[in-house]
Formats: C-alpha cells, structure tokens, sequence
C-alpha cells in the first residue's frame, strides 16, 4: 500500500524499511466516489489524505455561490492543514471531482511517527514548506497578474488541470468570469 507515496518521500529523503513500515502503519485507505465531500466546511478536519487516485476541488461557499481556492491531484495531499493542527473548523469544502483513492491519517499518528523518525519529519517539513511556496506564489499571481497572465502560467506550469477540470472551476480558481476565460482561451488557439 501507498508505494507512490514511499517514493515521493524517498525523492526528498533516504528511509530505512522500519521508517517506511511506521509510517504506513498510521495510513488507512479510504475511497470516495465523484461528488462525495472529504471535508465540510465548517468541519474539523481531522484527516488529512495523499491522493492515490483522482483530485479534489477545495472550494468556499460564499453566499450560495461556490468559490474555487484550489486543486489536488494525484501524488498531493488535501484536507484543511489550518483546521488540522488547530482543531477549528475548516472554512472551505474538499470535494472529489473524480472516484477518489485516498491514504488518510489523523494528526495524533502524524505527530507520533516523526518525534520517532526524524527523516519523516524532514519529509513532512519539506512538504509544509512546498506549500507555502505554493500557496504565496499563488497570491502573488492573484492579486498581481493579469487575467491573461494568470491563464499562460496555468498553461505552462498546470497542463494537467485544464484537461481534467472542468472550465467553470477553472474560471473561478483564476478569479475570472466563464466569458472572460473563454475570450482568454480563443486567443490562445
């Protein structure tokens, strides 16, 4: 079980077969079929998951209107990190967009395997710190690039995103109208 994920940890750390074995002892697999909800917004998230198989749409609700922050795919992880490590309630939805294979955890576990194994600390920091990278270059081009802009850098660095979601969600990820996405899009045809 979870052989991709040992190898995501092993590109960033060597782990010896016991480190492995602990850290997999806390993984349980989970499915989720298209449109099932692994988080509520409001909820606890008291799971956090590496995604087997399919991706997740994390989305707020903003006076009956759905309103995309983000996407995750296979090889990544989801879940609320902020409502996991504080125990306060997410203030988004995680979605599966497809027929999910998920590798949970709870943040009790978590904590157990790296005050033993200082590489699976090493991994999980590695990760926080990706994220955040992530997470400010991803407000820098929101509050700084223009429409366009925001659409060539999905184009270069996320491929993948604009063939597997659908373009409403891809429209409010990039905080721009289904019309002005379109526009964008015939340029660049």
């Amino acid at each position: 079980m979870g052989e991709e994920l040992r190898s995501q940890v092993e590109k960033i750390v060597r782990i010896s077969d016991a480190e492995w074995e602990a850290f997999q002892g806390i993984l349980k697999p989970k499915k989720l079929k298209r449109h099932e909800l692994f988080l509520e917004q409001e909820q606890v998230c008291r799971h956090m998951a590496y995604i087997v198989k399919g991706y997740v749409r994390f989305y707020f609700l903003v006076g009956g209107e759905e309103v995309t922050k983000e996407f995750s795919f296979e090889g990544s992880f989801c879940g609320s990190y902020a409502s996991f490590i504080s125990g306060n309630p997410s203030r988004f939805n995680v979605k599966a967009m497809e027929d999910l294979s998920l590798l949970i955890f709870t943040r009790p576990h978590l904590m157990e395997v790296v005050d033993r194994y200082p590489a699976l600390a090493k991994f999980v920091l590695f990760s926080v710190e990706n994220l955040f990278v992530r997470k400010e270059n991803r407000e820098a081009s929101f509050l700084l690039d223009s429409p366009e802009e925001k659409y060539e850098k999905l184009l270069s660095e996320q491929k993948e995103m604009l063939q597997r979601v659908p373009l409403k969600y891809i429209a409010s990820y990039l905080g721009l109208s289904a019309e002005t996405l379109s526009r964008i899009r015939a340029r660049h045809r």
